[in-house]
């Protein structure tokens, strides 16, 4: 078929919006979507077509592509007919776009500066509906801004198959709202900020938080479960930019819209593991990067308090004890990491305390709080992401050692007196007696409850998500990496780091010196990750290779 005039292929299956994209041409458009059902209801992406000797003017996403076909996307009929076709969607738009959340990334404003640009011809009124209206515990409407795409609709029946919202009413009169009694609370419900072309439907997390032409944008994975979700950090290290260094904007911004780095997190595509979409859990479960209760500065307990020392001083002190603890009997210690931490932490976890110290007890299982569930569309039953990479790599103790679930019977009968553990609160899977029983208490944390101060010796600091880069394996197989997007806080600092530090002062040095030489030591001794290159890894990562397949089963 024809596009412009040059011929081209293209599969079956596929509609010609479709086909114009794939060969790099953008057709405007509001409610389609290629993860939606076409609906044809907005008739903004019109091409000419020509079949059988018949010219007229179409919508391209109901058009499939066939032979013979030929498609002129950029005619002065075309280029009319769109302006038509904006002319009657601003008919009753506001003109709010100063104080619209999506104002900087909103579809109505960038097609009108390139095919509207039209006075208004409008002398009657404007048709006035709901402004501002809360419609789920994260969703506000603003239903003079809605074009009646459809797409959060279909996404809610087809998708999700809860059906909170509808379109209703007749001609200029229709609205989108939700159905009586209903409210828009599913676990998905953010997907539907994501669908909306304009400012009608704004997520209140984000709501006058940025304008988006502030924001940077960083790739990387979400933590929350074992999909390992593909999402895209939206972050401003700059909360006042100039020109907002008064008292008088000071004075109404809270301590969180104050100081947090991470606005906002949207999902990338990527049809292998989330297609277009993302969970509500995952959507706002950055909010712990910049917590007030991050853990920022090494403590250390002296005298019988927790006093801010120096990294140095802190990574000694555990070093040494860890050292006197294990002396001739190994058994003594036990090592406890999350599978939130990434391969490569992982993985120098792993040299360090079974490779060059032999220690029986390291473990990764810890329990699954009994709040958390899958479900049938991304939420995975598992809450960790890389309990994959935790099992790849080794993490696991020796027949002899003892793992998560003896560990209260271990402390008890006095075989383990030192405890390390890593992004994990010892709360969560021993209990109280066992941690007052125990003689050394050290954690990698990032965030330090007050509750467990009392039951803590050394402290230290773990760069949180978005602070360090590496790289995820979800339940799946498929090996995603996370990009760094600022600098840690204080004195954090990623656990490969932190564990590069420790072997030197328990002289087992591990020979690496920064995360690229982790990389490669990994890609070296773990043979389901071997041959892996960061580069090949992309956004949308890579799977295991096929003569480790079976391994993976």
């Amino acid at each position: 078929m024809k596009i412009n005039g040059e011929e081209h292929e293209f599969p079956d299956g596929i509609n010609v919006l479709q086909a114009c994209e794939r060969i790099g041409i953008d057709i405007p458009h509001f409610c389609y979507h290629p993860a939606l059902r076409v609906a044809g209801s907005c008739r903004m992406c019109k091409v000419e077509v020509i079949q059988g000797g018949r010219k007229r003017i179409d919508i391209s996403c109901n058009v499939p592509v066939q032979d013979g076909l030929e498609i002129i996307t950029d005619s002065p009929a075309v280029k009319t007919a769109r302006k038509m076709t904006l002319e009657f969607e601003l008919a009753n738009h506001p003109l709010d776009c100063p104080v619209c959340d999506v104002a900087g990334e909103c579809n109505l404003q960038n097609y009108y500066m390139e095919y509207g640009l039209h006075d208004s011809r409008m002398n009657e009124s404007k048709h006035t509906k709901h402004k501002a209206t809360g419609i789920g515990r994260s969703i506000v409407h603003d239903g003079e801004r809605c074009v009646l795409c459809s797409r959060c609709v279909r996404f809610l029946s087809d998708v999700t198959k809860t059906r909170e919202l509808g379109i209703f009413g007749m001609g200029s009169k229709e609205e989108l709202t939700v159905y009586p009694g209903a409210s828009l609370d599913n676990d998905y419900a953010g997907n539907v900020v994501d669908l909306c072309p304009v400012g009608a439907l704004t997520d209140k997390d984000f709501r006058f938080k940025r304008r988006s032409w502030f924001l940077s944008h960083t790739s990387s994975i979400c933590q929350l479960c074992s999909r390992g979700c593909n999402v895209r950090i939206d972050y401003d290290v700059n909360p006042y930019h100039e020109h907002k260094r008064n008292i008088q904007m000071r004075t109404h911004r809270t301590e969180t819209t104050e100081y947090a780095r991470i606005q906002r997190i949207k999902p990338r595509h990527n049809e292998q593991v989330n297609d277009y979409w993302m969970c509500d859990h995952g959507r706002y479960g950055y909010r712990p990067t910049d917590s007030a209760d991050r853990l920022l500065h090494p403590l250390l307990r002296e005298d019988g308090e927790l006093k801010q020392v120096k990294t140095s001083v802190a990574i000694k002190q555990a070093a040494t004890a860890i050292l006197s603890a294990i002396g001739r009997n190994p058994d003594k210690a036990a090592i406890i990491v999350s599978p939130l931490l990434t391969n490569e932490e992982l993985f120098t976890v792993h040299r360090l305390f079974r490779e060059k110290l032999n220690l029986p007890n390291l473990d990764h299982k810890l329990p699954i709080d009994s709040d958390w569930y899958g479900d049938n569309i991304l939420r995975t039953p598992d809450p960790f992401p890389n309990r994959t990479g935790c099992e790849w790599i080794g993490l696991h103790p020796l027949p002899k050692g003892a793992g998560i679930a003896d560990l209260d019977d271990a402390i008890a009968g006095g075989k383990i007196n030192t405890l390390l553990s890593i992004l994990a609160d010892p709360r969560d899977y021993l209990k109280e007696a066992s941690l007052k029983k125990l003689k050394n208490r050290f954690y990698i944390l990032r965030n330090l409850p007050d509750e467990l101060k009392a039951y803590t010796d050394i402290a230290l600091p773990a760069a949180a998500w978005g602070e360090y880069k590496g790289t995820f394996t979800n339940f799946s197989g498929r090996i995603q990496r996370l990009n760094q997007a600022f600098k840690p806080l204080g004195e954090a600092r990623p656990v490969w780091s932190i564990m590069l530090d420790l072997s030197i002062l328990m002289k087992k040095t591990l020979s690496l010196k920064n995360f690229d030489d982790v990389f490669r030591a990994q890609r070296n001794k773990v043979h389901l990750l071997s041959e892996l290159e960061w580069d090949d890894i992309g956004d949308t990562g890579v799977m295991a290779l096929e003569k480790h397949v079976e391994a993976v089963a």
